[in-house]
């Protein structure tokens, strides 16, 4: 009777914490779109995710309550990077076909304002402390500063060669540039727009992000497997830009990072995983096998979800943490 009982007792407890285990490491979900997905991003307050597709001018978007698309919108000229602004929930995407940025009424997704930027737009970035938007022109090599206030562009700034994505420090008002040709980084003070700093990175550098626990900012090199963290530190009037590599899996592509800045996720686009690494350690934790191409991702701080954009398969892949639901894989498709 005894043995009956604690052997229960044991089978709760292993199926209970297996579950978690599996929630941690493991989909959620697979949300399967009808359209080749580029860009991410996510607005954790009102927990919806919103994804570009610049073959088809559209954006869709997810409901983060049940990770279940809730509708779609066109954005015409190439549909391509994203962000919002925290403050006011704007959304901000780069029209790669039109040279165009286009702001977006969260409430109901019509568009509010288009702004002519530089040539072939990549990516965007908003300081929303300042509230200026930062857009990589890729065949300008330059960056347009647009403010969100009166929506215009109010000035730009040269750069290296190709650039391709960005990240901001708002507590420090700096802007971190990465450049693909010229395989460099800018260091840009967003006061007077002027460089600060420049640094040599590694072979292809393809994204970046900025951690505001540690005050680096990480840049995925796809040509050398690697991952650059790179820091900006004054000493004695004297200001330098140092950087450090580790390793980061295949082809890394995007970048996300947790809430509280302790892990980096890597989308490993040719070996189709999620590298979750360590920043104390700069290791490789764990991998996570997702779909096929994963090119970007995101945390959602509400939720504790990763969503991970498959390029080739053409889904989104869900993956829990630890403190959420354990794993179920059905799919969701429009």
């Amino acid at each position: 009777m005894y043995l009956k009982i604690l052997l229960v007792i044991v089978l709760t407890i292993n199926i209970y914490f297996s579950g978690f285990a599996f929630a941690e490491q493991g989909i959620l979900k697979t949300i399967v779109l009808q359209n080749e997905p580029v860009q991410i991003a996510i607005n954790s307050k009102l927990n919806k995710i919103y994804i570009t597709h610049k073959d088809n001018d559209l954006v869709t978007v997810i409901d983060g309550n049940i990770d279940e698309v809730e509708t779609t919108f066109n954005v015409s000229g190439g549909p391509n990077g994203i962000d919002i602004n925290k403050r006011n929930n704007r959304i901000y995407i780069v029209t790669e076909n039109e040279d165009k940025l286009t702001i977006i009424n969260q409430t109901d997704n019509s568009i509010l304002r288009s702004i002519s930027v530089g040539s072939k737009p990549l990516s965007v970035a908003i300081n929303s402390r300042t509230g200026k938007a930062y857009v990589t022109n890729s065949n300008s090599d330059n960056i347009s500063v647009i403010d969100s206030g009166v929506r215009k562009v109010i000035d730009k700034i040269s750069v290296g060669n190709n650039p391709v994505d960005l990240a901001i420090d708002e507590s420090k008002n700096h802007i971190f540039v990465i450049n693909q040709s010229s395989e460099d980084l800018y260091a840009i003070d967003g006061g007077s727009n002027n460089t600060i700093k420049k640094a040599s990175l590694d072979s292809k550098p393809h994204s970046i992000i900025f951690n505001s626990f540690d005050g680096k900012a990480y840049i995925s090199n796809q040509g050398s497997n690697k991952i650059s963290s790179a820091e900006l530190k004054k000493a004695f009037f004297l200001t330098s830009l140092k950087t450090d590599d580790f390793n980061a899996g295949e082809t890394p592509s995007g970048l996300a990072l947790n809430k509280k800045g302790t892990k980096l996720y890597v989308a490993n686009r040719d070996s189709d995983k999620v590298s979750i690494i360590n920043l104390g350690n700069k290791k490789i934790e764990k991998t996570i096998d997702v779909g096929d191409g994963p090119t970007q991702l995101a945390f959602n701080s509400k939720t504790s979800k990763l969503y991970v954009i498959n390029r080739k398969s053409k889904t989104v892949s869900v993956i829990g943490d630890i403190l959420g639901t354990p794993a179920t894989t059905p799919t969701s498709r429009i």
